[in-house]
C-alpha cells in the first residue's frame, strides 16, 4: 500500500511539472535597457501581452520581451492603467501560445496556486502556495479592486506574471504594489474587464513603434521620435503608405516621443484620418492616414 501511495504521489508531482512547463511557454521576460524589468503573460493570439503598469512605467517605451525559446522581441505599449496597475503590450509575433484564463470569481481560500516569473532576474522560476485570502483593495482612484492573497513566494521580477490555479489557468496577475503584500494578485476577472474596455476604445493604425534618436538639430533640440518597426498587412498604416524605417514626428499637433504619445493622439482624434509628420530618407513628409475604429484589436 505504501508503494502504491508513493507512485500515486509521484504521478501528481509529474502532472504539476507538466502543467508548469506548458504554462511557462505563455510567459515572457520583459527587459528595459537590457536589464530585467518584470514578467508578462501572453493573453491573446497575435502577441497580446498583459503586465503591470509599474513594470513599463520607467521603461520610456524601450521594452523588449524574451520568450522561453530564446527570441528577443520589441514590445510596444498599447494601453495603460495606473489606477489598476495594468498594461497592455503587443509583441510582433503570432505563434506565442496564449495562457488559458480561469474564472477568479469561483476561487476559494485553500486552493493550490502557482506563480511564474523572473525573481531577481532568474528566468522562468515557478513557486507554489495556497490562496490565503480573497478581498478588495482600494486603487489609486478610490475604486475597489478584487485581489487574491496567497503565500506564493514573490520577489522583484515577478511583477506582471501569472498566478495560476491547479489546472494551469491564470486567475490573477501578480502585483507587488497592492496592499503592501508581496503575494497579492489582481483577479483575472478584473483584468478581463479592463482589457475589454481598453480594446473597445482602441483606434487602430496598425504600426509597431519604438523611440529612436532624432538627427541633431532637426526639431529645436527634441531628442526622440518614433521609429516604425512593423506594419500590419492590410492595416490603415499600410494603406497610407507608411514604411518600416519611417521616423514619426507628430500625429496631428501631438509630438511623438513615446509610444504612449501616439496612442493618446489616436484616442483623442474625432476625425476619420490622422495627419502624420515623419522623416523618411532625410526628408520630412506629411501623410494623412485613415483610422480603423471598427475593430476591437489594438
Amino acid at each position: 500500500m505504501m508503494m502504491h501511495g508513493f507512485y500515486h504521489t509521484s504521478g501528481i508531482a509529474a502532472g504539476f511539472a507538466d502543467l508548469a512547463e506548458r504554462s511557462r511557454r505563455s510567459v515572457v521576460h520583459l527587459l528595459s535597457a537590457g536589464r530585467g524589468s518584470g514578467t508578462g503573460v501572453v493573453w491573446q493570439i497575435g502577441g497580446v501581452v498583459l503586465t503591470n503598469d509599474h513594470v513599463v512605467a520607467g521603461a520610456g517605451g524601450m521594452l523588449r520581451a524574451q520568450t522561453l525559446d530564446g527570441r528577443d522581441l520589441p514590445a510596444t505599449v498599447m494601453a495603460r492603467s495606473q489606477d489598476l496597475d495594468l498594461a497592455l503590450l503587443r509583441i510582433p509575433v503570432d505563434d506565442l501560445l496564449p495562457i488559458t484564463v480561469g474564472d477568479s470569481t469561483r476561487l476559494r481560500v485553500g486552493e493550490l496556486v502557482f506563480a511564474i516569473g523572473h525573481p531577481w532576474g532568474q528566468p522562468w522560476v515557478v513557486t507554489a502556495g495556497i490562496v490565503s485570502g480573497l478581498g478588495e483593495a482600494e486603487a489609486r482612484n478610490g475604486q475597489p479592486i478584487a485581489f487574491i492573497r496567497s503565500d506564493v513566494r514573490l520577489a522583484p521580477g515577478n511583477s506582471g506574471g501569472p498566478l495560476l490555479d491547479a489546472h494551469g489557468q491564470v486567475i490573477g496577475i501578480n502585483a507587488m504594489v497592492f496592499g503592501g503584500d508581496l503575494s497579492v494578485a489582481i483577479a483575472s476577472h478584473v483584468v478581463e474587464s479592463w482589457l475589454n474596455g481598453a480594446q473597445g476604445r482602441r483606434v487602430r493604425l496598425g504600426v509597431g513603434v519604438q523611440p529612436s534618436p532624432l538627427p541633431t538639430g532637426l526639431l529645436n533640440g527634441r531628442a526622440h521620435g518614433l521609429l516604425v518597426i512593423s506594419i500590419e498587412p492590410g492595416s490603415p498604416a499600410e494603406q497610407a503608405g507608411l514604411m518600416v524605417g519611417d521616423l514619426l514626428l507628430h500625429a496631428d499637433a501631438v509630438s511623438l516621443e513615446r509610444p504612449e504619445d501616439l496612442h493618446a493622439a489616436l484616442r483623442r482624434t474625432a476625425e476619420a484620418t490622422v495627419r502624420l509628420r515623419l522623416l523618411r530618407a532625410g526628408a520630412i513628409r506629411v501623410i494623412d492616414a485613415p483610422l480603423d475604429r471598427a475593430v476591437q484589436e489594438p
